[in-house]
């Protein structure tokens, strides 16, 4: 016993300058409370990895004050409604938020907000979405694809603090969820994949090709190799290689680079990471079905296997907005 703990001790120490390394800004954010604040946007900075706007309302004790509020990524809400003409300065406005801990004025978490015409929009991807159109059947996995956002805040990001974790695992999920995008870094499979925003799949001979329109993450399954090269360097999103199992495509990826997030909400990932990924059609052929296998020693005892689906989204067109590294990192720090 005494042995397992010293090796476990060694473990973390080792892999403790990955968890470090990221401190998510939602720690400064009371999740379990919600507030309601009312006045009218003075200012909006359109920017990524992150949205911030001003509104200007009456204090408790009826004096003028300005309130920040932060909002997710454009390309993370845009699928789910919001678009750069929903916040127009001038406009009175009801924002449903998470406070900071530090107390009223301070930066507040928007999860939706409510225009004066009534209408609701996503601030978060926990925020009110609008109905999405009527998806067109697709006729493959080629074309642009959004996960469904209530797999990722219900399914996967819950799911990551029940797996069967090692000790390394259990101090990284501890330590609070890292942020890649705090450095306007994309994160790794399978959080990448699972994230909300818009993707395009495309299909050849060789390989295929998905391209995030986020942080300018891509990911290459080669289909021309039937096993990985010796010596492959390690990379963020490791090297794939693919086969078809009928109409599914099957991914085998490994050579990832240790992440403070590559296991999954949360949990760390080492060198020895190793994913196998399902994509098919579903019946209706309106939606993908996504499917991850996730085995790594340093964070797992065993493997963890989780389904998701997307959305067929051929109206949508990638946002393309550039990271604002000097904005990304206020969103660590704040």
């Amino acid at each position: 016993m005494r042995q397992s703990s010293r090796v476990a001790a060694l473990l973390v120490a080792a892999f403790l300058p990955f968890i470090a390394a990221a401190h998510h800004s939602r720690a400064a954010f009371d999740t379990t409370k919600e507030v309601q604040l009312q006045g009218t946007v003075t200012n909006v900075l359109w920017a990524n990895p992150h949205i911030y706007f001003t509104i200007e309302m009456r204090a408790a004790n009826g004096a003028t004050q300005l309130q920040e509020i932060e909002v997710g990524p454009l390309q993370t809400l845009q699928p789910l409604g919001l678009t750069r003409d929903t916040l127009v300065v001038g406009e009175r406005v009801t924002v449903r938020a998470n406070p900071n801990r530090k107390g009223a004025g301070h930066l507040a978490v928007g999860l939706d907000v409510t225009k004066s015409d009534g209408a609701v929009f996503p601030l978060h991807v926990r925020g009110n979405a609008r109905p999405p159109p009527t998806a067109a059947p697709a006729t493959s996995l080629a074309g642009r694809w959004v996960p469904v956002a209530a797999d990722f805040t219900g399914v996967l990001v819950p799911a990551s603090a029940s797996w069967p974790l090692t000790a390394v695992g259990r101090a990284g999920l501890e330590d609070g969820a890292g942020d890649s995008q705090g450095r306007c870094i994309p994160w790794p499979a399978p959080l990448l994949m699972a994230l909300p925003m818009l993707r395009t799949i495309d299909v050849s001979d060789d390989r295929v090709t998905i391209d995030f329109d986020w942080l300018h993450a891509e990911r290459v399954v080669r289909l021309d190799l039937s096993e990985h090269p010796a010596g492959v360097t390690p990379t963020l999103q490791g090297h794939s290689i693919g086969r078809w199992d009928g109409d599914t495509l099957v991914i085998d990826s490994r050579g990832f680079t240790p992440h403070d997030e590559g296991g999954g909400y949360g949990v760390p990932s080492g060198p020895d990471k190793h994913m196998i990924e399902r994509l098919s059609l579903t019946a209706d052929r309106t939606r993908l079905t996504y499917e991850f296998t996730v085995e790594d020693p340093l964070s797992l005892t065993e493997p963890v296997t989780l389904r998701t689906q997307w959305t067929h989204r051929p109206d949508l067109e990638p946002e393309g907005a550039e990271c604002d590294v000097a904005l990304a990192e206020r969103f660590l720090t704040d």
